[in-house]
């Protein structure tokens, strides 16, 4: 099981990932999109700014002028410790940037570094001749290149952050890791070595932006606050091709055919067989579900995967009743009633409480007379474990169908439950505005449309119909293939 899932270990009902196993989770504040990068807008508009490597010597530069500036206590070359610094400091220290850069580069930075949050920054990068949307846009621009923590671009900026710790002395490495680290801004991304360096790079940036103690939560809240507050939602939905339902009626009538077959054989040779009354009973709860899936047309709806679900239930259930038959002769009657003992329980449930639902779909006087419709319902049970013991899982395994259940059937309860995968899957659309944070917005005019189900029921009314004819023949001239 460890080699299927990855190295994951199985603990307490949960498979933890590697590493989960090692490292403590990190908080908004501290991940890199949310918490480290907006830090750092500073120095990825410089970065942008230039060619790379240009970029990298300048940005050296300025940290090295930087390091004489900010005290021993702070590490990191966050511009929320910059704009901390006393007006006169941070003046001196802009004054040098502006001998480096052009006030345009930062000028988009004074839309959530105001006047009111630090007078000098703003007095030296206010650019009254670029729009506040031209500003959101080069701001936007740098969100999308730098949101991915393993980018290129983005572990250029995380070096230089590793530049900057090392300047302040906070850091002994290895000698054979410091002088692959100090190669970094000589090479080439496509160089050999760099899928070495790019990794070590990355690690070290973020382990070692754990060495302060406090994060600047204020500056982190109005950077998003400003951010979102000025740009619209972008949202996107992703497109699968709709299934068409004429193109599936020969297929339903196909399945029309062989299950009246069937039927006609039960009423004229064996109308009082059980066995084979379960196993049609089962064929044609998934036949009206097929049915719906095509009438309706629910191939790329939520409900569509609730009908594979059912599908496979029922698939499951006829294969564990044959292979359990031999064993259990009796298995067909206990199937029936271990299936009506559900339903009385309900019913039970009904007499307790009154009808606390009245308008509800429950006809629970309908319900009880089916329960009792061959034995009274004093003699019937209510077994609230899963049928014969086993649960759907074990019962897959049982009738080699255990790739239907992990590949099909657990993606399918999770839109049966409600899970937070379907949600996100199928009724939230994503906004592609970095500024907000890729959040998702619930989809109420249902734009969002699933892949379609259509070959996965059929594939799974095949096989049903496949057990019937294994088990009470089927005759060659009547088979007709689907188109």
């Amino acid at each position: 099981m460890s080699k299927e899932y990855k190295g994951h270990k199985f603990k307490s009902g949960k498979f933890i990932t590697p590493f989960n196993e090692i490292l403590t989770q990190l908080g908004k504040e501290e991940q890199w999109y949310l918490g480290r990068l907006p830090e750092y807008t500073w120095l990825a508009l410089i970065f942008k700014s230039k060619p790379r490597k240009e970029a990298i010597v300048s940005i050296q530069d300025i940290l090295q002028e930087l390091n004489s500036y900010l005290p021993d206590t702070i590490v990191l070359p966050k511009i929320s410790h910059i704009i901390q610094l006393s007006e006169e400091r941070q003046s001196d220290f802009y004054k040098y940037l502006l001998r480096k850069i052009d006030k345009e580069v930062l000028s988009p930075l004074t839309i959530i570094i105001s006047y009111s949050y630090s007078r000098p920054f703003s007095k030296h990068f206010s650019n009254k001749g670029e729009s506040i949307e031209e500003k959101l846009r080069k701001l936007e621009s740098i969100l999308q290149t730098f949101s991915s923590q393993h980018s290129e671009q983005t572990t250029d900026i995380r070096y230089l952050i590793f530049y900057f710790i090392q300047l302040r002395k906070k850091i002994v490495m290895s000698e054979d890791q410091s002088e692959l680290i100090k190669q970094y801004p000589s090479l080439t991304h496509d160089n050999h070595l760099m899928p070495l360096v790019r990794p070590a790079v990355r690690n070290l940036e973020m382990m070692l932006s754990n060495i302060e103690e406090s994060t600047n939560i204020q500056y982190l809240e109005t950077f998003w606050e400003r951010m979102s507050e000025l740009t619209e939602c972008e949202l996107f939905s992703v497109h699968f091709d709709l299934e068409e339902s004429l193109d599936k009626r020969d297929a339903i009538e196909n399945c029309y055919r062989e299950l009246k077959y069937f039927t006609d054989l039960f009423h004229t040779v064996s109308p009082l067989d059980n066995k084979m009354l379960v196993l049609l009973g089962l064929t044609t709860f998934s036949y009206k579900r097929f049915l719906e899936l095509i009438e309706h047309d629910l191939y790329n709806t939520i409900t569509g995967r609730s009908i594979v679900r059912s599908l496979i239930d029922n698939y499951i259930m006829m294969k564990y009743l044959i292979l359990k038959e031999t064993e259990k002769p009796n298995i067909w009657e206990e199937y029936q009633y271990y299936g009506l003992g559900q339903f009385k329980l309900i019913t039970e449930r009904y007499e307790d409480t009154g009808d606390i639902f009245p308008d509800s779909h429950v006809e629970y006087k309908y319900i009880s007379l089916i329960v009792e419709e061959y034995k009274r319902k004093e003699f019937i049970d209510m077994d609230l474990n899963y049928f014969d013991r086993h649960n759907i899982k074990k019962k897959a395994e049982m009738v080699d169908e255990l790739d239907l259940y992990k590949h099909l059937y657990d993606y399918d309860s999770i839109y049966e439950h409600g899970l937070w995968g379907a949600i996100r899957e199928s009724s939230l659309l994503k906004c592609n505005t970095a500024s907000h944070q890729f959040h998702c917005v619930p989809d109420l005019e249902n734009q969002q449309k699933l892949k379609s189900v259509w070959h996965d029921c059929h594939l799974l009314m095949q096989k049903t119909h496949n057990i019937l004819k294994e088990q009470y023949g089927y005759p060659s001239h009547l088979e007709v293939k689907d188109k």
